[in-house]
């Protein structure tokens, strides 16, 4: 018998949920967005596009290329400002490949400054993902720097940001844990492996690093599920440790529903948590969540844990 995870809001008392909505191109879709906490400020990064997923797991668009923009907001007592958009520079013209823009543009903050990492699929013509890490530029602008993949024919996604006081890092991924740095002016990349940790090879980011009290790390991950209805994605909570082991997990858990739902940010306010995530390509949320509920249901995690309540 499949046990199904419980919603969000089964999962944890007194969440509330809030439809993003800024303005955006007509019949673009709105999704998976992110989020920041920067010099007091919490800023909100949303994904368009150009294309829809309908109920049927189909994607429908009227181009012949895919494009992608996002969209700024600062969110305050539960209301967004006025948007504008992320403005990203960049040196290169992109390849014929048909999909452009930056997809998934992960917010962080590194030094007081905002910060990010997205994929971009036209770099060349193979049309394999890449990762630019976005820095600081002219005019608050963001500048894109091509990051050296540890494996150039992999396709690179869903690196979670992780902050630290060494530089610009990321969780590469989850099982084996492995740790990327990276140098913000070359794009030069050293990946340190951490070890198995027992949570799949199929988890991913997820989140970037939300800092707890304790000098560690907390993270939102995601498994996505092949059923006979299409995709389902599943996710959970996991710390680090400050030196990067992981520590907890909590039990896995669904967001509104049980199909494409995929987390891409969240964020410490006070004893709140905001997640921020989208659902079914078309629709993006943010949910505040009790930060104490979140590490009540955290568990110690080994390589042969296996947390279910």
């Amino acid at each position: 018998m499949v046990t199904v995870p419980p919603l969000l809001a089964q999962w944890a008392p007194n969440v509330s949920l809030h439809p993003l909505n800024p303005p955006v191109r007509p019949w673009w879709s709105r999704f998976n967005p992110s989020i920041v906490q920067l010099n007091g400020s919490t800023i909100v990064g949303v994904r368009s596009a150009n294309y829809r997923l309908t109920d049927a797991g189909r994607y429908e668009m009227d181009d012949a290329v895919i494009r992608s923009e996002t969209v700024l907001v600062d969110w305050r007592d539960g209301l967004a400002s006025p948007p504008r958009p992320l403005v990203i520079d960049t040196d290169r013209e992109p390849s014929s490949f048909p999909v452009q823009g930056w997809e998934d543009v992960r917010l962080f903050a590194h030094e007081g400054r905002l910060h990010g990492l997205a994929t971009v699929r036209d770099v060349d013509a193979s049309g394999v993902c890449r990762i630019a890490l976005l820095v600081p530029g002219d005019a608050h602008h963001l500048r894109e720097v091509l990051v050296e993949s540890p494996d150039p024919e992999r396709h690179e996604k869903n690196w979670a940001p992780w902050p630290g006081t060494d530089g610009i890092r990321a969780v590469y991924s989850w099982d084996p844990l492995r740790v990327i740095t990276i140098d913000s002016r070359s794009g030069r990349s050293t990946l340190d492996s951490r070890g198995a940790t027992g949570l799949g090879p199929g988890t991913r980011g997820g989140s970037g690093a939300i800092e707890l009290d304790d000098g560690g790390s907390l993270f939102v991950v995601h498994e996505s599920h092949h059923l006979p209805s299409g995709r389902a994605y599943l996710h959970r909570f996991v710390s680090l440790s400050a030196d990067g082991a992981l520590v907890s997990a909590s039990p896995r858990l669904r967001l509104m529903g049980f199909g494409v739902e995929f987390v891409a940010g969240a964020a410490r306010h006070g004893d709140e948590l905001l997640v921020t995530f989208g659902v079914g390509d078309r629709e993006a949320w943010l949910a505040q969540v009790p930060l104490q509920a979140v590490l009540d249901r955290l568990r110690p995690f080994s390589p042969h844990s296996v947390v279910t309540t």
